[in-house]
């Protein structure tokens, strides 16, 4: 009988000496009496093959007794090292401070169970307690307020006892967590999602933003930043707070919808509540302040402007409330301006409506000096222009200091092409400072981005988004003149440290352009050091995959990695993560390629719901969180 020994392995000669070998694995069909023969022959290999599978049973047999008590024995093992674990030695106000780390960066923690801090009090009960006690945990909240929609935009006649019980759960635990913040500080954000701005809306869903604000105005005597986003007539409650209400209050941001379909200038109201109830806008400490369509005269608001430093107007969720953007003109924020001498950072939305084509005043009626300011302070700033008339006095702004621009062109009313020769002078007088520039190129040609990128020879990161398909991409010539040449490696942008292409439709270069720019900046000793390289093409990543992207790094110093699937707000991708070899000192550029699969399906009552409307669509820099 066959044995197993620990010390030797077994070995077992499984030849049968077959008098039939001949004709085994062939279309030989035996006779009546070889079939006997063969029946006769196989009984002894029978015998023995149900003695093997008694021993397989009997060594499987004590295999899984060993795989048990190996796996009691690794449990035990694990407890009493969990027990030296070096976690359990920190104090709980140091493990209390770790977990204040976990939250999200740069917005509110929302209430899921995938993020801090509801995900700490998930791991354990003692993780839990700390959690909970821990108040600076709970500093922050961002609490969406969906209206229930169907596909045709209507609101149902009677609201669904779902929703409600839904709303309701979500306001109960609102309350709770803000209760768990102690006397912190707070920072929070209440959003209605943009699609409830368009008519026809009926009104007999229950106001979950009312509802929502109802819970955390006991609160507001600890405000520090608030972030307000809803419809015109959601505001009453927060327009009767005085500054005695809001002591705390450094940072705030109003973005009102419209519930009408088109803003009318004719009808816009120079007072209004905001006027009268101007408790929260003119806040003792208040230092940030972003307004998005507001109907009252700017210069009527009861703002503190001089103490500003961060200020935006009518960026917040641009063109989405109310079907037409509201009409700031030059003219009207160059007055407000001039009233934030402390400015360091701005964000400015000229957008086109349908009055704009047919009013342009002639220039020469305003003098220059009217058009003209210095910013002295001002390091950041964000445009977001669609060719207006009037975007042409941007050129009379002076700022010395501007280090980070943000420019976002929109489609003009008409959907032809405006050329922007002003811009170019003010890129001609104010670049040479600017180190980073964030640029969506959706109504630019392919000459304009090369003049602007002439504009700012000191630039490191450069970081171009594309959201929709009109007019020309980044493609393999402007990659070429991104690209060292010659005997002096001239070329764009030599001191370019970050180079990111994303957008549905930005980037239509190739793989090889790409990589032939990384490898040859490497070489290049003048100029800056290309660190990272972010590109997300909006085409399937290339069949037999790892053999393309091989093929392309072939001699170049360099290695590929597959990266993760990712999801953000629109695809799923999938893509490469291309390094410098371990071994390879010359070159230290990642380069990280995304390739689309496919979107996604926003969930309409998501935690996350209005986080990412700050801003323009790609912009991550005027969010108040520097």
């Amino acid at each position: 009988m066959l044995t197993v020994s620990p010390e030797q392995p077994c070995t077992a000669n499984t030849q049968i000496n077959s008098p039939h070998a001949s004709n085994l694995h062939t279309n030989y069909t035996p006779t009546e009496s070889e079939i006997l023969q063969i029946e006769q022959f196989l009984s002894e290999p029978l015998k023995r093959l149900s003695t093997l599978d008694a021993e397989i049973k009997r060594v499987q047999s004590i295999l899984d007794e060993l795989h048990h008590e190996r796996r009691a024995l690794s449990e035990e093992i694990e407890a009493h090292r969990a027990l030296i674990s070096p976690i359990r030695q920190l104090p709980l106000d140091v493990l209390g401070e770790i977990f204040v780390h976990c939250l999200p960066e740069g917005r509110n923690a929302v209430m899921s169970s995938e993020e801090a801090p509801i995900l700490l009090g998930r791991i354990c009960s003692a993780w839990r307690s700390i959690a909970r006690s821990t108040p600076r945990l709970w500093a922050s909240l961002h609490i969406p307020t969906p209206m229930q929609i169907n596909k045709t935009g209507q609101g149902p006649a009677q609201p669904d006892p779902t929703f409600i019980s839904k709303m309701e759960r979500r306001c109960e635990a609102a309350w709770e967590w803000i209760s768990r913040s102690g006397e912190s500080p707070i920072s929070i954000s209440v959003c209605t999602p943009t699609h409830v701005y368009f008519p026809p809306l009926q009104t007999s869903n229950i106001n979950t933003f009312e509802v929502a604000i109802a819970q955390i105005l006991p609160s507001s005597h600890r405000w520090k930043k608030v972030e307000i986003r809803a419809t015109e007539d959601s505001f009453t409650r927060l327009q009767q707070l005085a500054e005695d209400d809001v002591p705390l209050l450094e940072s705030l941001v109003i973005a009102s919808g419209s519930l009408t379909s088109a803003w009318d200038p004719i009808a816009s109201n120079p007072g209004g509540r905001w006027t009268e109830f101007s408790g929260l806008l003119s806040a003792r400490k208040l230092r940030k302040l972003s307004l998005s369509y507001l109907k009252e005269d700017l210069l009527s608001l009861p703002v503190r402007w001089s103490q500003l430093t961060h200020l935006n107007l009518d960026l917040d969720g641009s063109g989405q409330f109310g079907g037409f953007p509201t009409r700031l003109r030059y003219s009207d924020i160059i007055k407000v301006l001039r009233r934030c001498p402390l400015l360091m950072s701005c964000g400015l939305s000229l957008e086109c409506t349908r009055f704009d084509i047919i009013e342009q005043p002639d220039h020469d009626e305003v003098p220059l000096t009217e058009y003209t300011l210095t910013l002295p302070l001002l390091e950041n700033l964000l445009l977001n222009l669609s060719g207006r008339w009037d975007e042409s006095n941007l050129k009379h702004l002076d700022l010395p200091r501007l280090c980070l621009l943000e420019i976002k062109f929109q489609e003009t009313f008409s959907g032809s092409h405006t050329s922007r020769p002003s811009l170019t002078d003010f890129l001609s007088h104010n670049g040479d400072s600017v180190k980073q520039l964030f640029i969506d190129i959706s109504s630019l040609t392919r000459d304009e981005l090369i003049e602007f990128l002439e504009s700012v020879p000191l630039l490191t990161h450069l970081h171009i988004s594309k959201f929709s398909s009109s007019f020309s991409s980044v493609d393999d010539d402007i990659i070429d003149l991104l690209t060292p040449s010659g005997e002096n490696f001239s070329c764009l942008c030599p001191m370019l440290e970050e180079f990111q292409c994303n957008g549905g439709n930005c980037g239509s270069f190739s793989e090889a352009q790409l990589l032939s720019m990384v490898q040859k900046r490497s070489q290049s000793e003048k100029g800056g050091v290309l660190k990272r390289v972010d590109v997300s093409f909006n085409r399937r990543k290339p069949k037999n995959f790892n053999e393309f992207l091989n093929s392309l790094v072939i001699g170049t110093g360099m290695k590929v990695s597959q990266r993760r699937h990712e999801k953000d707000d629109t695809y799923m991708s999938a893509g490469a993560v291309i390094c410098p070899e371990s071994d390879n000192t010359k070159l230290s550029t990642v380069v990280d390629i995304k390739y689309a699969q496919w979107p996604l399906q926003p969930d309409c009552f998501s935690p996350w719901g209005g986080l990412y409307l700050t801003g323009t669509a790609s912009s991550t820099h005027f969010n108040f969180s520097y």
